[in-house]
């Protein structure tokens, strides 16, 4: 029964590195400046762009490669995005992201920022 556990957990660490892996792997793709040339911004994107600025641009210049990975070519859904923006696993070995808390970021800024992030892959991928 022992043997069976271990093994049970060995296969639940390699299954976890292996997400944790696929998800985080990108290129470290550096374009031209997002401002060369214009997104269409509605409000929602606006409000987006100033909680990016505030807690994400510092390792992630533009959605860009900088401290930490590239956004833009990172498919993934916005509960994803939510999860790796709130979840201390990041912080504790499985990367260096640290988790931002809802008194750091609320809902209402999440949903924002999830719009922005959406908006700046679109438009990065629209360059193309």
């Amino acid at each position: 029964m022992k043997k069976y556990s271990i093994d049970l957990l060995l296969i639940f660490s390699l299954s976890l590195s292996l997400l944790c892996l696929l998800t985080s792997c990108g290129s470290a793709r550096r374009s031209e400046p997002i401002m060369a040339k214009s997104m269409v911004k509605n409000e929602e994107i606006k409000k987006g762009e100033i909680v990016f600025m505030n807690n994400c641009q510092k390792c992630h210049p533009g959605g860009e490669a900088g401290v930490g990975p590239s956004l833009n070519n990172l498919a993934i859904p916005g509960v994803t995005k939510r999860f790796r923006v709130r979840s201390k696993a990041f912080l504790f070995g499985l990367g260096r992201m640290p988790s931002f808390k809802k008194n750091e970021i609320s809902k209402e800024e999440m949903d924002y920022l999830i719009v922005y992030m959406k908006a700046l892959r679109n438009h990065d991928e629209s360059k193309n």
